[in-house]
């Protein structure tokens, strides 16, 4: 009786063990002692991306996390990453089950797991599943105090150094070396070998910098999925997943490893292969919506993978690469981290495994949701090193530090106005969608972008954030269930007579407008776009890919202060020369070619230029439009009335009335402006056609001579009066 009381006992005690919280209950929320974190994260989000990830690839009855795809596998790196999610999740029970197979399908006592059991297995393992299923020991004997987890680790460890390292450098699994995989370069886990079991690992990491260096490459900074040992050149495997050389789904995780190895112990090695990394993926891709599933390596260099099967966003690419961000301290990098975020937060597993990916069951694979489970953790704050938490503080997630769209500076003007507007154009306008999908934007849709700022210039402003765009698939096209998110402002020039030449809007040729000059300053995502009249045509005419969205545009290059940019609207292709160098005035990849217009039939039918904000999975975009000047051959200015015809005569201004007919007058004489007839006490001011003011104040009598800058014309405002001048 007393020992079946002390049976009963102990099966409560392992109950109860079982149903408690671990040492460090998710969510963790630690910052690192380096690197840059997402400080405004939702943990309630994770913990549904990890419900669903459980759902559809954790299979209970046998301990397996199905892999590749279907549902009679699994291999040993999604054991690895499994227990690696579940310690972090503080989910015991999924670990232990994960760990019993790790041990079952073991290559060798006290080792690594076989790669792939199931259907199809296969013997050996693979190193960097072994490194990680090590990392999962030694951090689970900490989140729930059993050491006998940290002696498994140990044993672990020890096996990994006789079998997985040869002579220092990484092998691809027990059983064969054919090669150098970037991606198993897991320097992060390698010093934590070091200082858990001691040994050799410190020279382990120095060779694995060595051959990454020599394997990355020094224009983009990628790495390939496979390299040689000996020239370091790209190359395929027998173990080669992709049938390509390139950057594809191995390479995708080795910025990751690189930023968890910063996180963690500040590896200055890591952080300079990020930061080659950052200086091309930032002005590459503007925002991790922007970063394409695969990059192909032909000809000595990396290109773009445009195959169909490569052409989507995916958590593997999009937060394998942009994680290299995390390590990089700036407000460029850190505003890019927060677009990887948001795609990894947009990005969910499939609901099963059975049929994802193919039509009836939306979401991610097994491959890039259980990534994104891993990245998501580690950005979130959530993946600190439990065996050693020197340097690393705990926060509290604050929702006021995500970003967000903001208030104008300045007044903000009304249409209707009659104060100069930028550049001597008036007819600006905002708009974004109302479908009801996460767009916002300030001004409101249909209002006036433009603000007068505090020393009287007036700019068009923007501040935006646009929902995700819907997965695209046939039934939804059909059903007409697809929406599309837009945010933006807009300004639009006259209209010539369409029954006369059968177009609308302006003939920058017939103008000798050669190019245009902006000057302003963005954030995000921006695009900027030639509006015309063939492709509203199209649109109407019902032309498939050829209406609202497929005006030729350019992505504008971020700056935190006023930049003057020279776009050269030469006809190139189906758009325009722009800055050249890859960085064409063109129409948008997804638009056919069949229907889009050249560049030389735009040219004749321009109706105004449109900016904005271009995020697949949703973002946020800001700009600041200081000047836009339209330039001959020689960049010399065309007058904007000549775009605009809106003369300042009378009453009226183009669309905006004014009280009355002006009652002061201007002349030039010389360089200066004499203004006459204006009444006292009145409040002035002086602007160029660049919307800037030269002059200001109030006028003390009716009489004034105001000095200017440089011949041109100018436009000068006394009260709600305004008259222009010209100056030779």
């Amino acid at each position: 009786m007393k020992n079946l009381a002390k049976v009963m006992f102990g099966v409560a005690a392992v109950a109860a063990v079982t149903a408690s919280a671990g040492q460090f209950p998710f969510p963790q929320n630690m910052k690192y002692p380096h690197g840059k974190i997402i400080e405004y994260a939702d943990t309630d989000m994770i913990k549904d991306h990890y419900k669903l990830w459980k759902q559809a690839w954790y299979q209970a009855s046998n301990g397996w996390v199905l892999a590749p795809e279907g549902t009679c596998s699994t291999v040993s790196e999604a054991i690895a990453y499994g227990m690696l999610i579940s310690v972090y999740m503080d989910d015991q029970d999924v670990f232990k089950n994960l760990y019993k197979t790790w041990t079952g399908n073991s290559a060798g006592a006290n080792g690594g797991m076989n790669w792939r059991i199931g259907c199809s297995g296969g013997t050996g393992t693979a190193s960097d599943a072994d490194f990680d299923a090590a990392l999962a020991l030694v951090m689970a004997s900490k989140q729930w105090n059993d050491a006998s987890y940290l002696s498994a680790g140990k044993s672990l460890i020890s096996w990994i150094a006789s079998n997985d390292i040869a002579s220092n450098k990484i092998k691809p699994g027990n059983q064969w070396n054919d090669g150098f995989n970037p991606s198993y370069a897991t320097t992060a886990n390698f010093q934590l070998f070091q200082d858990v079991a001691g040994g050799s690992w410190s020279s382990v990491i120095s060779q694995a910098y060595t051959d990454l260096n020599a394997c990355q490459d020094s224009k983009t900074g990628l790495v390939p999925d496979w390299c040689d040992w000996n020239s370091h050149k790209p190359i395929l495997t027998s173990a080669a997943v992709s049938n390509d050389i390139g950057f594809y789904d191995d390479a995708a995780r080795t910025p990751w490893r690189m930023a968890m190895a910063y996180y963690w112990y500040g590896d200055t090695k890591a952080q300079a292969f990020n930061k080659k990394v950052v200086s091309w993926l930032i002005p590459e891709t503007r925002t991790a919506s922007g970063v394409n599933s695969g990059y192909k390596y032909e000809g000595g260099a990396y290109h773009i993978d445009n195959s169909d099967i490569r052409r989507f966003v995916s958590s593997t690419f999009s937060g394998g690469l942009g994680l290299a961000t995390s390590s990089i301290d700036s407000k460029e990098a850190e505003t890019y981290l927060g677009t990887v975020y948001k795609v990894l937060k947009e990005k969910k597993s499939c609901a099963k495994a059975q049929g994802c990916g193919e039509g009836s069951v939306e979401g991610e694979k097994y491959y890039p949701a259980t990534l994104n489970m891993i990245y998501l953790l580690l950005v979130t704050g959530n993946m600190p090193n439990l065996y050693n938490t020197t340097g690393f503080t705990p926060f509290t997630p604050d929702p006021s530090k995500a970003p967000s769209i903001s208030e104008g500076e300045g007044t903000h003007l009304e249409f209707g106005d009659t104060t100069v507007a930028v550049s001597g154009l008036w007819n600006w306008g905002a708009y974004h969608d109302k479908l009801g999908i996460g767009t916002k934007m300030v001004p409101d849709s249909g209002a006036s972008p433009l603000y007068r700022l505090d020393d009287g210039s007036i700019v068009a402003r923007a501040s935006m954030e646009i929902g995700p765009e819907p997965e695209w698939t046939e039934a939804a096209a059909k059903a007409g269930l697809l929406k599309y998110p837009s945010a933006g402002i807009a300004v639009s020039f006259k209209k010539d007579d369409c029954k006369k030449d059968k177009s609308c809007g302006v003939n920058f040729k017939t103008l000798g407008i050669q190019y245009i000059r902006v000057t302003a300053k963005t954030s995000g995502p921006i695009r900027m776009a030639i509006l015309n009249t063939i492709t509203d045509e199209n649109e109407e005419k019902k032309v498939e890919n050829a209406g609202a969205g497929s005006e030729p545009g350019i992505y504008v290059d971020n700056s935190e202060e006023f930049k003057a940019v020279t776009y050269d609207m030469t006809p190139y292709e189906y758009g325009f020369k722009g800055l050249g160098d890859g960085k064409e005035i063109n129409i948008l990849d997804w638009v056919s070619k069949n229907n889009a217009p050249e560049g030389g039939e735009i040219l004749a039918c321009i109706k105004g230029l449109k900016w904005e904000v271009k995020d697949a999975k949703g973002g946020l975009g800001e700009l600041t439009i200081s000047a836009v000047e339209f330039l001959d051959a020689s960049k010399q200015a065309v007058d904007p009335v000549k775009l605009t015809g809106m003369e300042i005569k009378g009453p009226t201004i183009g669309l905006y009335k004014v009280t009355f007919a002006p009652s002061f007058s201007v002349r030039a004489d010389g360089m200066k402006l004499q203004i006459s007839g204006a009444k006292a006490g009145n409040v002035f001011m002086v602007y160029n056609m660049q919307g800037k003011a030269i002059a200001g104040g109030m006028l003390m009598n009716s009489n004034l001579t105001v000095n200017v800058p440089s011949a041109g014309s100018y436009i000068v405002r006394v009260g709600s009066e305004m008259n222009r001048v010209n100056v030779k």
